[in-house]
Protein backbone atom coordinates (compact mmCIF):
# COMPACT_ATOMS: atom_id res chain seq x y z
CA UNK A 1 0.00 0.00 0.00
CA UNK A 2 1.16 3.28 -1.22
CA UNK A 3 2.23 5.99 2.07
CA UNK A 4 0.59 9.47 1.23
CA UNK A 5 3.55 12.42 1.75
CA UNK A 6 3.26 14.75 4.75
CA UNK A 7 4.28 17.44 2.23
CA UNK A 8 0.66 18.14 1.06
CA UNK A 9 -0.47 18.55 4.81
CA UNK A 10 2.42 21.42 5.85
CA UNK A 11 1.56 23.35 3.01
CA UNK A 12 -2.45 23.67 4.49
CA UNK A 13 -0.49 24.40 7.47
CA UNK A 14 2.01 27.23 6.07
CA UNK A 15 -0.84 28.70 4.18
CA UNK A 16 -3.37 28.62 7.25
CA UNK A 17 -0.59 29.97 9.48
CA UNK A 18 0.09 32.89 7.13
CA UNK A 19 -3.57 34.06 7.07
CA UNK A 20 -3.76 33.65 10.53
CA UNK A 21 -0.69 36.38 11.23
CA UNK A 22 -2.78 38.45 8.53
CA UNK A 23 -5.58 38.29 11.18
CA UNK A 24 -4.18 38.53 14.14
CA UNK A 25 -1.24 41.27 13.38
CA UNK A 26 -2.21 43.37 10.48
CA UNK A 27 0.74 45.33 10.70
CA UNK A 28 3.33 43.22 9.62
CA UNK A 29 4.53 43.53 6.38
CA UNK A 30 3.52 39.89 5.14
CA UNK A 31 3.40 40.79 1.19
CA UNK A 32 7.45 41.68 2.03
CA UNK A 33 8.22 38.79 3.85
CA UNK A 34 6.94 36.61 1.52
CA UNK A 35 8.08 38.16 -1.49
CA UNK A 36 11.54 37.94 0.21
CA UNK A 37 11.88 34.47 1.50
CA UNK A 38 10.09 32.50 -0.53
CA UNK A 39 12.70 30.36 -1.62
CA UNK A 40 12.87 28.46 1.83
CA UNK A 41 9.50 26.87 0.89
CA UNK A 42 11.12 24.41 -1.96
CA UNK A 43 14.25 24.48 -0.16
CA UNK A 44 11.85 22.96 3.38
CA UNK A 45 9.95 21.23 0.50
CA UNK A 46 13.02 19.60 -0.91
CA UNK A 47 14.20 18.96 2.82
CA UNK A 48 11.46 16.81 3.66
CA UNK A 49 11.23 14.53 0.51
CA UNK A 50 14.89 13.80 1.26
CA UNK A 51 14.33 13.25 4.81
CA UNK A 52 10.97 10.57 3.71
CA UNK A 53 13.65 9.12 1.37
CA UNK A 54 16.35 8.74 3.59
CA UNK A 55 13.99 7.02 5.77
CA UNK A 56 12.22 4.83 3.46
CA UNK A 57 16.25 3.43 2.83
CA UNK A 58 17.03 3.08 6.68
CA UNK A 59 13.76 1.02 7.10
CA UNK A 60 14.03 -1.13 4.47
CA UNK A 61 11.09 -0.30 2.40
CA UNK A 62 10.96 0.25 -1.26
CA UNK A 63 12.06 3.39 -2.17
CA UNK A 64 9.49 5.87 -4.42
CA UNK A 65 9.88 5.92 -8.14
CA UNK A 66 9.79 9.54 -8.15
CA UNK A 67 10.87 11.52 -6.01
CA UNK A 68 7.91 14.36 -6.83
CA UNK A 69 5.07 13.87 -8.36
CA UNK A 70 4.22 15.43 -11.68
CA UNK A 71 1.09 17.57 -9.86
CA UNK A 72 3.96 18.26 -7.27
CA UNK A 73 5.79 19.93 -9.97
CA UNK A 74 3.05 22.21 -11.58
CA UNK A 75 2.51 23.78 -7.43
CA UNK A 76 6.21 23.81 -7.91
CA UNK A 77 6.21 25.95 -11.27
CA UNK A 78 3.08 28.09 -9.97
CA UNK A 79 4.88 29.11 -6.62
CA UNK A 80 8.04 30.07 -8.46
CA UNK A 81 6.32 32.32 -10.68
CA UNK A 82 4.18 34.12 -7.60
CA UNK A 83 7.43 34.42 -5.34
CA UNK A 84 9.51 36.07 -8.28
CA UNK A 85 6.21 38.34 -9.70
CA UNK A 86 5.95 39.37 -6.29
CA UNK A 87 9.35 40.32 -5.36
CA UNK A 88 9.98 41.95 -8.53
CA UNK A 89 7.02 43.79 -8.14
CA UNK A 90 8.47 44.94 -4.42
CA UNK A 91 12.02 45.40 -5.09
CA UNK A 92 12.17 45.91 -8.90
CA UNK A 93 14.88 43.16 -10.15
CA UNK A 94 16.81 44.35 -12.93
CA UNK A 95 15.98 41.24 -15.17
CA UNK A 96 12.52 43.05 -15.77
CA UNK A 97 12.84 46.68 -17.84
CA UNK A 98 11.37 49.74 -16.05
CA UNK A 99 8.94 51.19 -18.67
CA UNK A 100 6.09 53.41 -18.90
CA UNK A 101 3.77 50.45 -18.56
CA UNK A 102 5.44 50.01 -14.87
CA UNK A 103 2.83 52.43 -13.64
CA UNK A 104 0.16 49.76 -14.37
CA UNK A 105 1.58 47.11 -12.05
CA UNK A 106 1.81 50.36 -9.62
CA UNK A 107 -1.74 51.33 -9.88
CA UNK A 108 -2.92 47.61 -9.70
CA UNK A 109 -0.28 46.48 -6.66
CA UNK A 110 0.87 49.55 -4.74
CA UNK A 111 -0.63 51.18 -1.56
CA UNK A 112 -2.03 54.58 -1.27
CA UNK A 113 -0.19 57.23 0.70
CA UNK A 114 -1.67 60.63 1.66
CA UNK A 115 0.23 63.94 1.92
CA UNK A 116 -0.67 67.65 2.22
CA UNK A 117 0.43 70.06 0.24
CA UNK A 118 1.55 73.44 1.59
CA UNK A 119 -0.89 76.19 0.81
CA UNK A 120 1.04 78.65 -1.93
CA UNK A 121 -0.01 82.03 -2.93
CA UNK A 122 1.20 84.52 -5.36
CA UNK A 123 -0.29 88.10 -6.78
CA UNK A 124 -2.03 88.39 -9.70
CA UNK A 125 -3.49 90.58 -11.71
CA UNK A 126 -7.25 90.64 -11.94
CA UNK A 127 -7.38 89.58 -15.78
CA UNK A 128 -4.06 87.32 -15.63
CA UNK A 129 -4.08 84.70 -16.94
CA UNK A 130 -3.22 81.02 -15.20
CA UNK A 131 -1.81 78.18 -17.19
CA UNK A 132 -2.38 74.78 -15.09
CA UNK A 133 0.12 72.28 -16.56
CA UNK A 134 -0.12 68.94 -17.43
CA UNK A 135 -1.22 66.64 -14.81
CA UNK A 136 -3.08 63.57 -12.97
CA UNK A 137 -5.44 64.30 -10.68
CA UNK A 138 -8.53 66.77 -9.70
CA UNK A 139 -8.81 70.61 -9.61
CA UNK A 140 -11.24 72.95 -8.30
CA UNK A 141 -11.02 76.41 -9.34
CA UNK A 142 -13.30 79.44 -7.90
CA UNK A 143 -12.98 83.21 -9.62
CA UNK A 144 -13.52 85.44 -6.30
CA UNK A 145 -14.47 88.97 -7.19
CA UNK A 146 -12.32 90.91 -4.58
CA UNK A 147 -8.80 88.03 -5.07
CA UNK A 148 -5.90 89.77 -5.79
CA UNK A 149 -3.79 86.61 -5.79
CA UNK A 150 -3.94 83.37 -6.46
CA UNK A 151 -4.23 80.80 -3.80
CA UNK A 152 -3.27 76.93 -4.10
CA UNK A 153 -3.84 74.32 -1.40
CA UNK A 154 -4.56 70.67 -1.87
CA UNK A 155 -3.48 66.86 -1.12
CA UNK A 156 -1.28 64.49 -2.88
CA UNK A 157 -2.28 60.80 -3.36
CA UNK A 158 0.88 58.68 -4.07
CA UNK A 159 0.54 55.13 -4.96
CA UNK A 160 3.88 53.00 -4.24
CA UNK A 161 5.19 49.44 -2.83
CA UNK A 162 6.80 50.85 0.44
CA UNK A 163 6.68 54.21 1.91
CA UNK A 164 10.22 55.09 1.10
CA UNK A 165 9.55 55.10 -2.06
CA UNK A 166 6.00 57.16 -2.52
CA UNK A 167 7.85 59.90 0.60
CA UNK A 168 10.96 60.33 -2.66
CA UNK A 169 7.94 60.39 -5.06
CA UNK A 170 6.28 63.26 -2.83
CA UNK A 171 9.50 65.08 -2.42
CA UNK A 172 9.80 64.86 -6.31
CA UNK A 173 7.05 66.22 -6.82
CA UNK A 174 6.53 69.89 -5.08
CA UNK A 175 4.07 72.30 -5.68
CA UNK A 176 5.25 75.54 -7.83
CA UNK A 177 3.58 79.09 -8.93
CA UNK A 178 5.61 80.90 -11.50
CA UNK A 179 5.37 83.96 -12.51
CA UNK A 180 6.10 84.56 -15.49
CA UNK A 181 5.08 88.31 -17.02
CA UNK A 182 1.45 88.61 -17.10
CA UNK A 183 0.61 84.39 -16.31
CA UNK A 184 1.30 82.33 -13.47
CA UNK A 185 2.43 78.56 -14.20
CA UNK A 186 0.88 76.28 -11.96
CA UNK A 187 3.58 73.19 -11.94
CA UNK A 188 2.72 70.44 -10.35
CA UNK A 189 6.17 68.41 -11.23
CA UNK A 190 4.57 65.14 -11.41
CA UNK A 191 6.39 63.90 -14.47
CA UNK A 192 9.83 63.65 -12.04
CA UNK A 193 8.50 61.37 -9.96
CA UNK A 194 9.94 57.65 -10.76
CA UNK A 195 8.03 55.29 -12.40
CA UNK A 196 7.98 53.03 -9.38
CA UNK A 197 5.23 55.59 -7.77
CA UNK A 198 2.45 57.70 -9.36
CA UNK A 199 1.64 61.03 -7.89
CA UNK A 200 -2.25 62.37 -8.23
CA UNK A 201 -3.00 65.75 -7.10
CA UNK A 202 -6.58 67.48 -5.79
CA UNK A 203 -6.24 71.50 -5.74
CA UNK A 204 -8.37 73.78 -4.52
CA UNK A 205 -7.68 77.28 -6.54
CA UNK A 206 -8.53 80.46 -5.91
CA UNK A 207 -8.23 83.34 -8.71
CA UNK A 208 -9.26 86.44 -9.29
CA UNK A 209 -12.87 86.61 -11.09
CA UNK A 210 -11.16 88.12 -14.65
CA UNK A 211 -8.23 85.48 -14.86
CA UNK A 212 -8.16 83.00 -18.32
CA UNK A 213 -7.40 79.25 -17.64
CA UNK A 214 -5.90 77.43 -19.52
CA UNK A 215 -5.37 74.20 -17.96
CA UNK A 216 -3.97 70.93 -19.10
CA UNK A 217 -4.43 67.45 -17.52
CA UNK A 218 -3.97 63.97 -18.12
CA UNK A 219 -6.77 61.83 -15.94
CA UNK A 220 -9.04 63.71 -13.21
CA UNK A 221 -11.81 66.19 -13.10
CA UNK A 222 -11.65 70.14 -13.53
CA UNK A 223 -14.81 72.19 -11.69
CA UNK A 224 -14.64 76.01 -12.13
CA UNK A 225 -16.94 78.61 -11.60
CA UNK A 226 -17.36 82.32 -10.80
CA UNK A 227 -14.60 82.92 -13.33
CA UNK A 228 -15.57 85.65 -16.09
CA UNK A 229 -12.16 85.63 -18.36
CA UNK A 230 -11.54 82.73 -21.05
CA UNK A 231 -11.38 78.93 -20.59
CA UNK A 232 -9.03 76.06 -22.50
CA UNK A 233 -9.06 72.57 -21.31
CA UNK A 234 -7.17 70.04 -22.86
CA UNK A 235 -6.96 66.66 -21.40
CA UNK A 236 -6.68 63.12 -22.36
CA UNK A 237 -9.69 61.74 -19.88
CA UNK A 238 -11.76 64.58 -17.51
CA UNK A 239 -14.99 65.46 -16.67
CA UNK A 240 -15.71 69.08 -17.10
CA UNK A 241 -18.11 71.09 -14.90
CA UNK A 242 -18.36 74.70 -15.41
CA UNK A 243 -20.79 77.11 -13.96
CA UNK A 244 -21.23 81.05 -13.82
CA UNK A 245 -18.83 81.71 -16.91
CA UNK A 246 -18.32 85.39 -18.35
CA UNK A 247 -15.94 84.45 -21.39
CA UNK A 248 -15.71 81.88 -24.02
CA UNK A 249 -14.61 78.50 -23.48
CA UNK A 250 -13.08 76.20 -25.37
CA UNK A 251 -12.61 71.95 -24.78
CA UNK A 252 -10.12 69.49 -26.55
CA UNK A 253 -10.95 65.99 -24.30
CA UNK A 254 -9.66 62.95 -25.59
CA UNK A 255 -12.34 61.12 -23.20
CA UNK A 256 -14.73 62.07 -20.97
CA UNK A 257 -17.46 60.82 -18.42
CA UNK A 258 -19.64 63.84 -18.33
CA UNK A 259 -19.09 67.45 -19.42
CA UNK A 260 -21.83 69.96 -18.25
CA UNK A 261 -21.98 74.14 -18.81
CA UNK A 262 -24.30 76.29 -17.01
CA UNK A 263 -24.95 80.06 -17.47
CA UNK A 264 -22.10 80.75 -19.96
CA UNK A 265 -21.67 84.10 -21.44
CA UNK A 266 -19.45 83.47 -23.85
CA UNK A 267 -19.14 81.36 -27.29
CA UNK A 268 -17.88 76.74 -26.79
CA UNK A 269 -16.30 74.84 -28.70
CA UNK A 270 -15.90 71.31 -27.69
CA UNK A 271 -13.68 68.51 -29.45
CA UNK A 272 -13.47 65.29 -28.23
CA UNK A 273 -15.31 61.90 -27.06
CA UNK A 274 -17.20 60.97 -23.90
CA UNK A 275 -20.46 60.24 -22.57
CA UNK A 276 -22.82 62.97 -20.68
CA UNK A 277 -22.84 66.13 -22.17
CA UNK A 278 -25.20 68.84 -20.81
CA UNK A 279 -25.59 72.44 -21.92
CA UNK A 280 -27.37 75.20 -20.09
CA UNK A 281 -28.23 79.18 -20.46
CA UNK A 282 -25.04 79.37 -22.83
CA UNK A 283 -25.44 83.22 -24.67
CA UNK A 284 -22.24 82.40 -26.96
CA UNK A 285 -22.55 79.80 -30.10
CA UNK A 286 -22.27 76.22 -29.63
CA UNK A 287 -19.97 74.10 -31.93
CA UNK A 288 -19.44 70.30 -30.61
CA UNK A 289 -17.66 67.93 -32.89
CA UNK A 290 -17.14 64.74 -31.68
CA UNK A 291 -18.66 61.70 -30.58
CA UNK A 292 -20.97 61.04 -26.97
CA UNK A 293 -22.74 58.12 -26.19
CA UNK A 294 -24.54 58.85 -23.26
CA UNK A 295 -27.24 61.41 -22.21
CA UNK A 296 -26.97 64.37 -24.54
CA UNK A 297 -29.08 67.42 -22.91
CA UNK A 298 -29.36 71.44 -24.29
CA UNK A 299 -31.23 73.58 -22.73
CA UNK A 300 -31.72 77.66 -23.22
CA UNK A 301 -29.01 78.52 -26.34
CA UNK A 302 -29.38 81.88 -27.11
CA UNK A 303 -26.98 81.49 -30.47
CA UNK A 304 -26.44 78.46 -32.93
CA UNK A 305 -25.99 75.32 -32.25
CA UNK A 306 -23.75 73.07 -34.23
CA UNK A 307 -23.27 69.43 -33.46
CA UNK A 308 -21.19 67.26 -35.84
CA UNK A 309 -21.39 63.36 -34.36
CA UNK A 310 -20.60 60.30 -37.09
CA UNK A 311 -24.29 59.17 -35.83
CA UNK A 312 -25.96 62.33 -35.97
CA UNK A 313 -25.38 66.11 -36.99
CA UNK A 314 -27.63 68.98 -35.73
CA UNK A 315 -28.33 72.84 -36.45
CA UNK A 316 -30.28 75.32 -35.36
CA UNK A 317 -30.00 79.13 -34.78
CA UNK A 318 -31.53 79.07 -31.51
CA UNK A 319 -32.31 77.21 -28.35
CA UNK A 320 -35.17 78.77 -26.29
CA UNK A 321 -36.65 75.93 -25.26
CA UNK A 322 -35.10 71.89 -24.53
CA UNK A 323 -33.17 69.61 -26.76
CA UNK A 324 -32.22 65.98 -25.59
CA UNK A 325 -30.36 63.06 -27.66
CA UNK A 326 -30.10 59.96 -26.05
CA UNK A 327 -29.58 56.11 -27.10
CA UNK A 328 -31.51 55.70 -30.42
CA UNK A 329 -34.08 59.39 -30.09
CA UNK A 330 -34.28 62.71 -30.58
CA UNK A 331 -36.42 64.92 -28.64
CA UNK A 332 -36.92 68.46 -28.79
CA UNK A 333 -39.57 71.94 -27.73
CA UNK A 334 -39.44 74.99 -28.95
CA UNK A 335 -36.56 75.59 -31.47
CA UNK A 336 -35.74 78.09 -33.93
CA UNK A 337 -34.34 77.31 -37.26
CA UNK A 338 -33.61 77.24 -40.33
CA UNK A 339 -33.16 73.70 -38.71
CA UNK A 340 -30.81 70.31 -40.05
CA UNK A 341 -31.16 67.02 -38.43
CA UNK A 342 -29.20 64.08 -40.63
CA UNK A 343 -29.04 60.85 -38.23
CA UNK A 344 -28.82 56.94 -39.08
CA UNK A 345 -30.92 54.97 -36.70
CA UNK A 346 -33.13 57.36 -34.41
CA UNK A 347 -36.68 58.75 -33.51
CA UNK A 348 -37.38 62.13 -33.65
CA UNK A 349 -39.46 63.83 -32.39
CA UNK A 350 -39.67 67.90 -32.59
CA UNK A 351 -42.83 69.90 -31.51
CA UNK A 352 -43.36 74.04 -31.41
CA UNK A 353 -40.10 74.82 -33.65
CA UNK A 354 -40.22 77.94 -36.41
CA UNK A 355 -38.66 78.38 -39.47
CA UNK A 356 -37.72 75.72 -42.24
CA UNK A 357 -36.53 71.84 -40.79
CA UNK A 358 -34.80 69.90 -42.56
CA UNK A 359 -34.91 66.09 -41.75
CA UNK A 360 -33.21 63.28 -42.81
CA UNK A 361 -33.01 59.49 -41.57
CA UNK A 362 -31.64 56.11 -42.67
CA UNK A 363 -34.27 54.72 -40.27
CA UNK A 364 -36.99 55.76 -36.94
CA UNK A 365 -40.13 57.09 -36.39
CA UNK A 366 -40.47 60.60 -36.96
CA UNK A 367 -42.88 62.75 -34.71
CA UNK A 368 -43.65 66.25 -35.25
CA UNK A 369 -45.58 69.25 -34.00
CA UNK A 370 -44.84 72.64 -35.57
CA UNK A 371 -45.68 75.98 -33.82
CA UNK A 372 -48.71 78.04 -34.70
CA UNK A 373 -47.05 79.74 -37.98
CA UNK A 374 -46.35 76.13 -39.82
CA UNK A 375 -42.81 76.43 -41.50
CA UNK A 376 -41.33 74.93 -44.53
CA UNK A 377 -40.98 71.04 -43.62
CA UNK A 378 -38.70 68.43 -45.49
CA UNK A 379 -38.67 65.03 -43.78
CA UNK A 380 -37.28 61.78 -45.66
CA UNK A 381 -36.87 58.36 -43.87
CA UNK A 382 -36.18 55.34 -45.35
CA UNK A 383 -37.66 53.27 -42.67
CA UNK A 384 -40.32 54.47 -40.03
CA UNK A 385 -43.53 56.00 -39.65
CA UNK A 386 -44.56 59.99 -39.83
CA UNK A 387 -46.86 61.86 -37.81
CA UNK A 388 -47.50 65.08 -38.23
CA UNK A 389 -49.73 67.45 -36.33
CA UNK A 390 -51.04 70.44 -37.71
CA UNK A 391 -52.79 73.88 -36.47
CA UNK A 392 -55.99 73.74 -37.00
CA UNK A 393 -56.98 75.98 -39.85
CA UNK A 394 -52.78 75.89 -40.99
CA UNK A 395 -52.48 76.96 -44.34
CA UNK A 396 -50.18 74.42 -46.29
CA UNK A 397 -48.79 72.66 -49.90
CA UNK A 398 -48.54 69.65 -48.38
CA UNK A 399 -47.48 66.28 -50.26
CA UNK A 400 -47.14 62.94 -47.82
CA UNK A 401 -46.28 59.79 -49.41
CA UNK A 402 -45.19 56.19 -48.19
CA UNK A 403 -44.03 53.54 -50.75
CA UNK A 404 -44.52 50.60 -49.02
CA UNK A 405 -47.49 51.52 -45.82
CA UNK A 406 -50.72 53.37 -45.58
CA UNK A 407 -51.70 57.17 -45.08
CA UNK A 408 -54.30 58.59 -42.73
CA UNK A 409 -55.86 61.96 -43.02
CA UNK A 410 -57.01 62.83 -39.84
CA UNK A 411 -56.86 67.07 -40.54
CA UNK A 412 -59.44 67.02 -43.29
CA UNK A 413 -60.15 68.99 -46.08
CA UNK A 414 -58.01 70.33 -48.30
CA UNK A 415 -55.69 67.43 -47.86
CA UNK A 416 -57.08 63.76 -49.40
CA UNK A 417 -55.70 60.55 -49.39
CA UNK A 418 -54.44 58.73 -52.63
CA UNK A 419 -53.86 55.18 -52.16
CA UNK A 420 -51.54 52.81 -55.10
CA UNK A 421 -50.88 49.28 -54.72
CA UNK A 422 -49.03 49.32 -51.89
CA UNK A 423 -48.15 52.75 -50.62
CA UNK A 424 -50.28 55.69 -50.49
CA UNK A 425 -49.63 59.80 -50.82
CA UNK A 426 -52.05 62.77 -48.83
CA UNK A 427 -51.64 66.30 -50.59
CA UNK A 428 -53.40 69.17 -50.86
CA UNK A 429 -53.03 73.37 -51.52
CA UNK A 430 -54.54 76.04 -49.78
CA UNK A 431 -51.72 78.85 -50.21
CA UNK A 432 -49.18 77.96 -47.54
CA UNK A 433 -45.67 76.22 -47.17
CA UNK A 434 -44.18 73.91 -48.82
CA UNK A 435 -44.09 70.28 -46.49
CA UNK A 436 -42.74 67.34 -48.03
CA UNK A 437 -42.91 64.10 -46.01
CA UNK A 438 -42.19 60.84 -47.66
CA UNK A 439 -41.24 57.52 -46.38
CA UNK A 440 -39.65 53.99 -47.85
CA UNK A 441 -41.53 51.88 -45.42
CA UNK A 442 -44.07 53.04 -42.66
CA UNK A 443 -47.10 54.68 -41.78
CA UNK A 444 -47.82 58.50 -42.69
CA UNK A 445 -50.26 60.38 -40.55
CA UNK A 446 -51.43 64.48 -41.26
CA UNK A 447 -53.66 65.31 -38.20
CA UNK A 448 -54.67 68.32 -36.03
CA UNK A 449 -52.88 69.43 -33.33
CA UNK A 450 -54.33 69.57 -29.44
CA UNK A 451 -53.75 72.06 -27.02
CA UNK A 452 -53.03 69.13 -24.05
CA UNK A 453 -50.28 67.63 -25.81
CA UNK A 454 -47.49 66.27 -24.00
CA UNK A 455 -43.81 66.64 -25.50
CA UNK A 456 -41.59 65.99 -22.78
CA UNK A 457 -40.31 67.17 -18.91
CA UNK A 458 -37.65 69.74 -18.30
CA UNK A 459 -33.85 69.03 -17.86
CA UNK A 460 -33.68 69.07 -14.16
CA UNK A 461 -31.82 71.51 -12.07
CA UNK A 462 -28.44 70.56 -11.74
CA UNK A 463 -26.99 69.04 -8.61
CA UNK A 464 -23.97 70.21 -6.83
CA UNK A 465 -21.05 69.42 -7.43
CA UNK A 466 -19.54 67.10 -4.59
CA UNK A 467 -17.35 68.70 -2.26
CA UNK A 468 -13.42 66.99 -2.59
CA UNK A 469 -12.34 64.52 0.68
CA UNK A 470 -10.87 66.50 3.35
CA UNK A 471 -7.18 65.83 3.46
CA UNK A 472 -5.24 63.81 6.18
CA UNK A 473 -3.46 65.52 8.70
CA UNK A 474 -0.34 63.33 8.30
CA UNK A 475 0.90 60.62 6.17
CA UNK A 476 -0.64 57.20 5.96
CA UNK A 477 2.25 54.62 7.27
CA UNK A 478 2.19 51.38 7.34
Amino acid sequence: MRRGSVIGPLILILIGGLFLMRNLWPEIPLADILSRYWPFVLIAWGGLRLIEVLFAAIMSKPLPRNGISGGEWMLVFLICIVGATMYTARHYATWIPVTGAWRGIVRGMGESYDYTLPNSEKPCAKDCRVLIESFRGNARITGAADATSVKVSGHETVRAFQQSEADRANKDAPLELIQQGNDLILRTNQDHVSERAQVSSDLEITVPAGTSIEAHGRVGDFDIQNVTGNLDINSDNAGVRLENIGGNVRMDLRRSDIIRAVDVKGTIDLKGRGQDLELQNISGQVTIAGTYVGQIQFHNLAQPLRYDDPQITLSCEKLPGQARLALGEFTADNMIGPIRLNARSRDVQISDFTQALDLTLERGDVSLRPGKNTPKIEAHTRSGDIDLALPAGAKVDLKASTDRGEAHNDFGAPLAVDETNRGATIAGNNGGPQIRLETGRGTVTVRKSSGDEVTFPDIPSQPKAPKPPSPPEAPIKQ
